[in-house]
């Protein structure tokens, strides 16, 4: 497929190349690159690193070609008059001072969600956008996804009636209770913006909300931290030796609830198991209304990266049978964005 006439020129902030699952620039060489390269709408013309050399480092890595340019700093990337679209894939601390630089130059932005650590960052970025009219994008990314287009559909269908209450039971999963890849400390932070809540609830909350509404002045929430220390490891080293323990502050058990501005009751529950769990599923959400129910149960893992594997939507109307619906899925949603 050749590219299109005038494609939109884009510079990424954060492609690194480390191994690992908590690696510095992972989720832009994952989720980002690809699509990027292989898309006619789009031609990368800028990587912005710590440095300089690292940015030349990833330029020669992914075999991007002699005519992107290499950066090292933001403001750097954002006078470039070769890119028109900033995409900032860092750690959320690192948000505010990367998309501001864009922004103030005129560029469009995509950041990965959260927008930025605290909300006094995210108000102003937002009305800087506002301010210069400029298109951005917050990386809420199931949005896109097939089951949450399904989903959509069948709750704009009527076909539930009047939606009466929704209940989520949910696991925090993934990694053993105790235990932390070392270097991403942050994520064991409350104060960092990125956390347990604010990204692998957060990612759902977003879901949550989209497809029901908000919720009301009526809600309360319990958020603790049962698991007040945890062991910080190198994944990679077979020996998995504690490198590390360092005090988490960050929720490892959150429960709400209260009611939503359509009048629905909404209660949404997360909790870390320490030992193998008996509930299967890493999600099961309940859509009740009064012409029928819809339920989704996905395998353990996070909201917006879940797998085609263990993941079942069910619906019955009135007293019909139980339908299975059929999403057209393969593999996981992360690998075909």
């Amino acid at each position: 497929m050749s590219p299109l006439p005038n494609p939109i020129r884009v510079g990424i902030i954060g492609l690194g190349i480390g191994d690992g699952d908590f690696a510095a620039g992972l989720w832009a060489a994952k989720a980002h690159l690809p699509y990027l390269v292989a898309s006619p709408h789009y031609t990368i013309t800028a990587i912005s690193n710590s440095s300089v050399a690292s940015s030349q480092a990833s330029i020669d890595h992914y075999k991007l070609g002699p005519n992107v340019k290499a950066y090292g700093s933001p403001e750097d990337i954002a006078a470039d008059p070769n890119v028109d679209m900033v995409i900032v894939s860092v750690r959320v601390q690192k948000h505010y001072d990367l998309t501001k630089p864009a922004l103030e130059a005129g560029k469009m932005v995509y950041v990965e969600w959260p927008l930025a650590a605290t909300v006094s960052e995210a108000e102003e970025l937002t009305a800087l956008a506002k301010a210069k009219n400029l298109k951005t994008i917050v990386g809420v990314q199931a949005r896109a996804s097939p089951l949450e287009a399904k989903l959509r559909s069948i709750l704009a269908s009527g076909s539930l009636g009047t939606i009466l209450s929704s209940t989520v039971n949910a696991t925090f999963s993934g990694l053993p209770h105790d235990m932390f890849p070392v270097g991403a400390e942050y994520y064991l932070d409350i104060n960092s913006g990125g956390n347990p809540f604010t990204i692998f609830i957060g990612h759902f909350l977003d879901s949550f909300v989209y497809l029901l509404g908000d919720f009301g002045n009526k809600i309360s929430a319990v958020f603790d931290v049962k698991y007040p220390q945890t062991k910080l490891i190198d994944f990679t080293d077979p020996k998995l030796e504690v490198k590390g323990v360092v005090d988490r502050s960050a929720p490892d058990h959150v429960f709400a609830l209260g009611k939503l501005k359509s009048g629905a009751l909404a209660s949404i529950a997360y909790r870390t198991v320490p030992v193998p769990q008996v509930q299967e599923q890493g999600l099961i959400w309940t859509i009740t209304g009064t012409e029928g129910e819809l339920v989704v149960e996905t395998a353990p893992g996070m909201w917006q990266m879940f797998e085609a594997d263990g993941l079942t939507v069910k619906l019955r109307k009135g007293k019909g049978e139980i339908e299975v619906i059929d999403l057209g899925m393969f593999g996981s949603y992360f690998d075909i964005t």
